[in-house]
């Protein structure tokens, strides 16, 4: 039954989009953007407490940036798809305040955000809107959706002042998040096609240039890649293949951690990395 489910949508998506195809493509896009939002538990609410909070506002949705610490130098992360910025506590917790500040962006749809759809597109004014209040970055470490908004970022403007990138368990680029929708519904070519059209009518680059390949071809900071060679989320080789192509790409794959990336020897790697 479940998977009968997604099917009847994507039939009704395929027959929608060859008689109103307008109206199909606004219900995929919604569909596509729609997050299921994954709830603070009672620690990260005292995580949270600990720090600071600022509201970003751009006339459409509200984010919320948290801030711990008072160190001079500054770091920055971004979490992924239905996520928070509770997961960057242990990094908190083994990191030196009063060396560093930390700041976490919580996505629209996402932690103490507003909304409960996100864009790639809207992701990145959220960066955007933080770097402006923030200043240069130290390092920016993110995960998964997050690694594909910094790499959307840089791209978008490779002057963003960030010394240092960690990229953790990164999608290939917006083409594997196509693939992955069209095949759990079963879309036709004219329903991606019609998607296609849509996300890049709002995006700052067509969608097919929005990869982390370009991302690493790109970059000359250094940067440091996590990812689970078993990960059944964003696939190992495509990372792994682009991450040889840059001389100044350091590399951590993992085994038996997932897509998540919580154990505590990548939370030691990558702090290892900041502190480099």
């Amino acid at each position: 039954m479940k998977k009968l489910i997604p099917k009847a949508i994507g039939l009704f998506i395929n027959t929608s989009a060859a008689v109103a195809p307008s109206w199909s493509t606004e219900y995929s896009f919604d569909l596509l953007c729609k997050v299921k939002r994954v709830g603070v538990s009672e620690k990260g609410k005292e995580f949270f407490t600990n720090g600071e909070q600022f509201i970003q506002e751009n006339g459409v949705y509200n984010t919320v940036l948290h801030r711990w610490g008072t160190g001079d130098k500054k770091l920055f992360f971004l979490h992924g798809w239905m996520s928070n910025s509770q997961r960057w506590l242990p990094y908190v917790e083994a990191i030196d305040l009063t060396e560093y500040t930390v700041y976490a962006l919580d996505a629209p749809g996402h932690g103490l955000s507003e909304g409960n759809k996100l864009t790639l597109e809207a992701f990145r004014q959220g960066v955007e809107m933080a770097l402006a209040r923030i200043g240069p970055i130290d390092t920016m470490v993110c995960h998964s959706f997050g690694s594909l908004a910094a790499a959307y970022s840089f791209l978008v403007d490779p002057s963003i002042p960030v010394k240092k990138y960690v990229i953790m368990g990164a999608p290939s680029g917006l083409d594997a998040i196509f693939v992955f929708f069209e095949s759990i519904l079963g879309l036709s070519e004219r329903a991606i096609r019609l998607l296609n059209d849509k996300v890049d009518s709002i995006l700052k680059m067509p969608s097919e240039e929005i990869t982390i390949a370009h991302f690493f071809q790109k970059v000359a900071q250094p940067l440091l890649v996590v990812h689970e060679r078993t990960d059944s989320i964003t696939p190992f080789d495509p990372v792994r293949v682009a991450s040889e192509e840059n001389a100044n790409v350091k590399t951590f794959f993992t085994e038996g951690q997932d897509h998540n990336l919580k154990g505590p020897e990548t939370v030691n790697r990558i702090i290892e990395f900041i502190k480099d």
